[in-house]
């Protein structure tokens, strides 16, 4: 699986979808493996995605070239979980119940701020697609 083509993917649906952020939270290599039409996510691959999208969701560009070491480091920093990296990087705390609009915690808003996405009035569509249509755009 091209990760790359993955987040390009996931990221265009987000923008079309924001709740599925949330369903990405929730349940990480469902929404990969549905959005892919690919059963079998891989650890390194859906905690590549979710890095990637918790950088897209600042405003930040993702640097695919150290996208899978970054990843592997916040896996491990993370107990090996997915489900725990998500939460952390798109999350409150607590995967029961999150609503990613209210779940990106006071530092995270802050780098998103200074990275130029206002999430004063939470995550919205029109942050999504900011930041698809810059990292789309720039192809």
């Amino acid at each position: 699986m091209n990760i790359e083509n993955v987040v390009q993917l996931i990221a265009g649906q987000v923008a079309q979808n924001p709740q599925m952020l949330t369903s990405l939270l929730e349940h990480p290599y469902s929404t990969i493996g549905n959005a892919t039409n690919n059963n079998n996510v891989s650890k390194d691959e859906a905690s590549q995605v979710v890095a990637a999208m918790s950088q897209l969701a600042c405003g930040s560009a993702v640097d695919f070239g150290s996208l899978a070491s970054m990843a592997s480091g916040l896996l491990g920093q993370n107990g090996g979980s997915v489900h725990q990296l998500a939460n952390s990087l798109l999350g409150a705390g607590s995967t029961q119940g999150v609503n990613v609009t209210n779940g990106i915690d006071a530092a995270k808003i802050a780098n998103c701020i200074a990275s130029g996405v206002d999430l004063s009035d939470g995550l919205g569509l029109d942050d999504i697609m900011r930041v698809a249509g810059k990292f789309l755009g720039g192809r």
